[in-house]
């Protein structure tokens, strides 16, 4: 029987691999046999999680996705090993609360580039032939905020929402390409946000939040998971979705 889970051979570029979720995914990747590039931009963190990583050839690339208008070199450097890639996770970000009284354009800049013009631009290239390597997957990490916000999560989810449809719409041109799209969808995830949240909401407006998650609160290695069966062939008859992974939120 085959094993869907052996990367062996697979190159995946991942960002927000110095933290969380992208950490995990990256360090998960590689432990089953998969070369990876990893992106943060906070260097002494990125290099922790490449100590973590099994295997070698993996690529390290300190980058502030906030700061970059085009990936191009970036992704010329990930593939100068002269290995192309087989798929992205895009898990760079974060979860800001912020009132309505307190929002600027600043602020919804931000949040639009990180989670929707940054992952549209590494698609554009990533379709390209010099960039893929016979098709591939890619995965983006959405929220459950995209679907049930919680109350100062305007900006945070209407990004999100607009990456579920981004995500939507561009697998429909890129599926001809033999290259799927799709997200996954963490509820609240134990990783900086969640104790970014503690501190802004304190132990009973989180407890809130998390009493809705019928299965508790998941390391961030369980959302990995998800991560890696939409980047497998297990998961080949799904393209262009929303996964929930939010531990059952009712």
């Amino acid at each position: 029987m085959k094993n869907y889970f052996d990367f062996t051979g697979k190159k995946y570029l991942v960002t927000g691999a110095s933290s969380g979720i992208g950490r995990a995914t990256a360090i998960r990747l590689s432990k089953q046999g998969a070369k990876v590039v990893i992106m943060g931009r906070n260097e002494e963190r990125l290099q922790e999680t490449h100590s973590m990583m099994a295997g070698e050839g993996h690529i390290q690339i300190l980058a502030d996705l906030y700061k970059v208008d085009d990936m191009t070199d970036i992704f010329k450097t990930a593939v100068s090993d002269g290995i192309k890639l087989d798929g992205i996770v895009h898990s760079a970000g974060t979860a800001k609360i912020i009132p309505m009284t307190a929002l600027n354009k600043s602020q919804f800049d931000d949040m639009m580039h990180i989670n929707i013009y940054v992952l549209l631009d590494m698609l554009r290239l990533f379709s390209k032939k010099k960039y893929h390597n016979q098709g591939g997957n890619v995965v983006s990490v959405s929220s459950m905020a995209a679907v049930v916000p919680e109350k100062c999560q305007t900006i945070y989810a209407a990004a999100k929402a607009g990456m579920n449809a981004a995500v939507q719409a561009v697998a429909q041109e890129l599926c001809s390409k033999g290259i799927r799209v799709n997200t996954v969808m963490p509820g609240m995830t134990r990783t900086a946000i969640y104790y970014n949240a503690l501190d802004e909401l304190g132990d009973d407006g989180l407890k809130r939040i998390t009493d809705r998650q019928l299965l508790g609160v998941p390391e961030p290695e369980e959302i990995a998971d998800a991560i890696l069966f939409l980047l497998s062939d297990a998961s080949g008859t799904i393209t262009g979705r929303a996964m929930h992974t939010d531990s059952g939120i009712f």
